[in-house]
Formats: structure tokens, C-alpha cells, sequence
């Protein structure tokens, strides 16, 4: 059978969260779907996979709502669910970053397609930002990206106020897996004074299925917040599991074979 697995966000006003999740969680069951949809007063963020004709169901009744009318969905294929179960969930927030005032729906930095990032990076005066986190940046990045070093993207706000100065760096381009957590990082620096500042449109997950690999400036995998941990050009899993005794994604021809239900990272290896 084969799999799609869709990603997908959209910053809407949703005053009805609850019945909202009925009729997801409906439509989900009704179509063999699995994976997580988040829903807040901010709008809806999901990761689902399914059948593909499932999924063409899904998404097309998804859409006979005007709020998602225009729903931007990033798509790619597998050969099994790579998720265990169904969740969806109200949320505070889509996707949590502790600033309120933080809101794209005001502000937002400038879009830029997969096809002019590379021109954008290379320029030197432009400072380059990933805006996940450091287990994430791990796994692969761009050329040129800085880490910020957070475990969680709340740590980001004290990352831009300890590193950035917006009188020295004028230009800014940030990137994150889907685009949805530079919606709000740009709307954040915007506010801060930061005068040119640019994300990647669609994330990287939009740049390794657009941009060929001979011509990519991506080094490495995207980790994925599901069991294909990792995946890289053409959007294909790439050899990567998470360590069973600390979750954190590790390639699995690093360090010794181990059985291939418990791999397990090298710092948790060495401390037995």
C-alpha cells in the first residue's frame, strides 16, 4: 500500500477548537489517517499520514471550509504509516513560542521560494538562522547556518536578544522544517527592529523536494517528528533512528550494530 504523509498549517482566528476536533478526528477515522493535528485559537498545524485515497478524502472535505480553502500542504510517499496513532489535540498555541504578541497574522518576514534561497545564503552580508532546535541542526542544515543552541523553540526569544543585534546584522534568513516556526521567529525579530528578514517558504521540507541535490546547499537529513526520523532530497528516509535510552536521532551506522529495535547513541553507549 502506499502511504501519504501530509504536513500542513495555517495561521486562522478558530473560535470553534472543539467542534473543530470532532469533525478532524471524524474525518481522520473515516479515512484511515494517523498522525497529530493541533488546534488553537491561532489556528491548525498537522502531520498525518494515510492512504493516498484516504488522504485525497481528507483533505479535499478539509478544505470545503472556508478557513482552509487555500491550505498549503506539503506532501511526500511511503511505504507504511509512519505514525502509531491517531491524536488530535486543542492546543494553547500551534506551535509554541510564549510570546502572544508574537502573532504572524499582524506581521510576518519576507517569503523566499526554494529556487532563489540558494543566492540568498551565499550572500555573506546575510545572516543565516535555523530555527529548530540543536539535536535537530545535528542531523543536517545549510551551509552558512548558525545554531542557536536551543532544546526548545521558547529558548529562541533570549537566543536573539543574547546573540542579535539588529543595528549589526540587518539581514537576517531563517529556516525550519515546515515554515511554521519562522512565521513566528520573523514576527519576533520584525518587532525587535531587525529591518530585512527572510524565511524559507514551505521550509526545508519544500527545498529537498523543489531544489535537484547536485544543486542543494542542504547538508545532511531533515529529522522528522515520526518514525522515519530523517529524510533527505526528494524528500525519501534516509538512514537515521532515535536512541532508545535518550530519543535523540542518530544515524544508525554510527558506532557498533546494535539489535534494531534499541539502537542507542554514542554518549549514552559510553556512560553503559
Amino acid at each position: 500500500m502506499s502511504i501519504t504523509v501530509s504536513a500542513f498549517y495555517k495561521f486562522v482566528p478558530i473560535t470553534d477548537c472543539a467542534a473543530l476536533v470532532d469533525r478532524l478526528e471524524t474525518g481522520c477515522r473515516a479515512n484511515g489517517i494517523k498522525g497529530t493535528i493541533l488546534v488553537a485559537p491561532e489556528g491548525i498545524n498537522g502531520t498525518i499520514s494515510g492512504p493516498d485515497d484516504g488522504m485525497a478524502a481528507f483533505l479535499a472535505d478539509l478544505k470545503t471550509d472556508p478557513r482552509f480553502r487555500d491550505l498549503v500542504t506539503k506532501r511526500s510517499q511511503t511505504g507504511e504509516h509512519p505514525f502509531g496513532k491517531l491524536k488530535v489535540k486543542i492546543k494553547p498555541e500551534i506551535v509554541t513560542f510564549g510570546l502572544p504578541d508574537a502573532d504572524p497574522s499582524r506581521a510576518v518576514g519576507a517569503y523566499v521560494k526554494p529556487a532563489d534561497w540558494n543566492d540568498l545564503i551565499r550572500d555573506t552580508d546575510v545572516v543565516v538562522i535555523d530555527t529548530r532546535n540543536s539535536y535537530e541542526f545535528s542531523v543536517g542544515t545549510f551551509e552558512r547556518a548558525i545554531d542557536p543552541g536551543t532544546r526548545s523553540f521558547t529558548e529562541f526569544p533570549e537566543f536573539v536578544r543574547a546573540s542579535l543585534d539588529p543595528a549589526k546584522t540587518p539581514r537576517v534568513a531563517m529556516f525550519c522544517t515546515g515554515g511554521i516556526r519562522c512565521e513566528k521567529a520573523t514576527c519576533y525579530m520584525l518587532s525587535l527592529g531587525f529591518r530585512e528578514v527572510y524565511h524559507l517558504e514551505g521550509g526545508i521540507l519544500n527545498y529537498l523536494e523543489t531544489i535537484p541535490e547536485e544543486k542543494s546547499l542542504w547538508r545532511g537529513g531533515c529529522f522528522v517528528f515520526d518514525d522515519r526520523v530523517a529524510v533527505g532530497h526528494g524528500v525519501g528516509v534516509i538512514r537515521h533512528a532515535r536512541c532508545a535510552t535518550c530519543g535523540q536521532p542518530i544515524r544508525t551506522e554510527d558506532g557498533p550494530a546494535e539489535t534494531a529495535r534499541t539502537p542507542r547513541c554514542p554518549e549514552c553507549r559510553a556512560a553503559g
